[in-house]
């Protein structure tokens, strides 16, 4: 036998209390005289021996009074095994359902979801009501719903009738952990668990803290798995190799599909731009495996552009379209600041060079700076300045809380202590740390690149180097810290390209200064180059959002995206969304279970696009096989059993524990009315002795 709060067995000494209290108040009787008459002295007799007898047997209630109230508290309970299948009346039964988007794929004309819950329905019956139900659904596994006492299988179908397949990713590992906090507050002894799911891999994944918990609980786990084999082939995933989107230049995006079937799919897959078709390819997937496609495209016109890849319509049909937006500018306006005019002309022309650019430049001085309606501007570059005025400080702030980009060169008239001052330590730039200026007729050219960067894909002929290098003969040393990524260095790997992610938007650093005497970098065809580049990338601030899945917040600032009147969100389903402006910023937006694309508009002005997906997750074709369940068996012997849908089956005998405390609460009741009897009857034997 073992007990649930084993602490209140220190409390055993009490019971030695009611022997206490009758020593110490044991009552002595005086002599009285009574009449000569023999028969009333054989009555007293009598009546002492009978208050004994009653007071001992008083002492021994007492005593067993004490000793159940401790065990009651206690919960003794008793393990011994049982069919898995089993609820004893009064347990309480966890039902995880898992209904995340996986779960509405098709089989035999019902989805899975509605497979699963008529198989719980049907282990329903094997139920000894009425019991406790706990209901957790994969997608919300933090929010345990306490449904109560349940009398009859009808109750059970009611509450999973309730239950719908949602379009987002679930968690049966975080519905568990949720389980085992619950379990630990309750104090539950001996609940069974029943799992229903597809046990899709990413769902349902083994790990140290969920096998210490089937390990140590005195739970029954009972799997309910739905057949993973489905006639459904999915667009698990989509990639755009980091690249910018710019007018008449190719774009390449990558498709993966996943094959859920057992045999191999020809998939036709078709890319779309808006609702134009631009090319379709036939990819063979392999069973319960990935194959992956590419398509390259040239947009021909700027603006915003909806792209998506599709698929035929089969079993799941969320998963047979993903999306992705593309943002083409049609103009970037740009300001160069600078202390001096000959410390932006290179700048200026490097932007200026390709004459169908969409580079709108501006140049000013720092003393101007505060003038400019900052606003207007996609990209601010400083060359040369390690100084602002507190005004033009508080602007540059603004300007930075909108999310907008900053490019940064440093110049020959700074000097490291004010330009960390004012960059590095205000708004977290690299720290200039050493300056070194070569000897006559030496130099460094130009080392490594990150050729995975948007900057830098597909800009050089070989991956990582450079064919003609610029020279460059002053070399400043920056120190990176975590929040910056170094893009470029020098052939004796210094830092050359820094980026830098800034508390508010982002920015980019190059350690040399296109000037004479720092470097011939602004006579190279390289500059131009790189400069439009990066220009782009900042304006664009980096890549396209291709993380959000249904159910996601979409997070919608009006002060970054410099709005004050007239937000509001267009959804796939065309709803037209009115946004509340002048009370929250940012905007917490969570009406996103459809996949498709979110659209910002302002006074009738798109100005902001998301596109939303279904989580890759669960388009995954990796799902716990039979092996993987007889596994889970000899692991947890005793804890754990599968129930097959449609298949007859008898359930382990698992280990089932039967607690007490009701029989002791019973016997407590018992032995308090008894304890009461007796001593209301001594109560009246001691008057009729005390009064002769």
């Amino acid at each position: 036998m073992s007990f649930i709060n084993s602490f209140f067995l220190y409390l055993l000494p009490l019971v030695a209390v009611p022997i206490v209290i009758h020593l110490i108040g044991r009552q002595r009787y005086y002599k009285q005289e009574f009449s000569t008459l023999r028969f009333l002295k054989q009555l007293e007799i009598e009546l002492v021996r009978k208050l004994k007898i009653r007071q001992i047997l008083l002492l021994v209630l007492r005593i067993l009074l004490i000793l159940l109230l401790i065990l009651v508290f206690a919960r003794p309970y008793r393990t011994t095994r049982s069919p898995g299948i089993v609820v004893g009346k009064g347990e309480t039964l966890y039902l995880i359902v898992d209904n995340s988007l996986s779960m509405q794929a098709r089989m035999k004309g019902k989805s899975r979801l509605e497979i699963a819950k008529s198989s719980v329905l049907s282990a329903a019956e094997q139920i000894d009501y009425p019991v406790y139900i706990k209901l957790i659904e994969s997608t919300h596994p933090q929010k345990i719903k306490d449904i109560g006492l349940v009398t009859d299988p009808s109750l059970i179908e009611d509450i999973l009738t309730n239950v719908d397949a949602a379009n987002g990713n679930g968690s049966i590992n975080r519905a568990i952990v949720a389980v085992q906090t619950d379990l630990k507050l309750q104090r539950e002894l001996n609940p069974a668990i029943w799992i229903l799911s597809d046990f899709q891999k990413p769902d349902f994944q083994r790990n140290p803290s969920v096998d210490e918990f089937f390990k140590t609980t005195d739970s029954r786990v009972i799997l309910f798995p739905v057949s993973s084999n489905s006639e459904n082939v999915a667009i698990s995933s989509l990639s755009v190799p980091g690249q910018l989107f710019r007018q008449n230049q190719a774009v390449q995006v990558r498709g993966f599909l996943s094959n859920w079937n057992s045999e191999a799919v020809e998939a036709p897959v078709s890319l779309f731009l808006g609702d134009q078709k631009l090319g379709q390819a036939l990819l063979t997937v392999p069973p319960f495996k990935e194959a992956h496609v590419r398509f390259e495209f040239i947009p021909s016109s700027p603006g915003f552009h909806q792209a998506r890849l599709k698929i035929a319509d089969d079993n799941l049909l969320m998963d047979n379209q993903r999306y992705f937006p593309l943002n083409i500018p049609d103009q970037i306006r740009v300001l160069i600041v600078s202390r001096h005019p000959e410390d932006s002309r290179y700048i200026k022309r490097a932007l200026g060079a390709d004459e169908a650019s969409v580079v709108i430049v501006k140049m000013t001085s720092t003393s101007l700076f505060s003038t400019e309606d900052l606003a207007q501007y996609d990209l601010l570059v400083f060359s040369n300045v390690d100084e602002l005025a507190d005004n033009a400080q508080t602007k540059l702030n603004f300007y930075l809380e909108m999310n907008r980009g900053l490019l940064l060169f440093p110049g020959k008239d700074c000097s490291p202590e004010k330009f960390n001052a004012l960059w590095a330590r205000t708004y977290g730039f690299p720290k200039w740390r050493t300056t070194r200026t070569a000897e006559p007729g030496q130099y460094l050219k130009s080392g490594n690149i990150d050729a995975n960067h948007p900057v830098f894909s597909r800009l050089l002929r070989e991956k990582d180097s450079f064919e003609y290098s610029p020279e460059y003969y002053t070399i400043q040393g920056f120190s990176i810290s975590k929040n910056h990524r170094v893009l470029a260095t020098y052939e004796d790997n210094t830092p050359l390209i820094m980026e830098a992610t800034l508390d508010a938007g982002r920015g980019i650093l190059l350690a040399s200064a296109p000037v004479a005497g720092w470097s011939n970098l602004q006579l190279t065809g390289f500059f131009p180059a790189i400069m439009n580049r990066l220009v782009f990338y900042l304006a664009q601030q980096g890549m396209p959002e291709l993380d959000i899945v249904c159910g996601d917040t979409l997070i919608i600032s009006p002060s970054k995206l410099n709005i004050r009147t007239d937000l509001s969100v267009h959804t796939p389903d065309n709803r037209r969304i009115k946004l509340a402006l002048g009370i929250d910023d940012p905007i917490l937006f969570n009406d996103t279970e459809i996949p498709g694309f979110y659209e910002l508009y302002s006074e009738g002005r798109k100005i902001k696009q998301y596109a939303v997906n279904v989580p890759e997750s669960e388009a995954s074709a990796s799902f716990l096989s039979m092996p993987d369940f007889e596994e889970l068996l000899s692991d947890y012997p005793g804890k754990m059993d599968v129930f097959l849908i449609g298949e007859e089956k008898d359930l382990n005998r698992l280990e089932h524990s039967r607690e007490f405390s009701d029989w002791l609460i019973a016997m407590v009741l018992i032995v308090a009315l008894l304890e009461s009897y007796i001593g209301r009857i001594n109560r009246k034997i001691k008057g009729k002795l005390k009064n002769g």
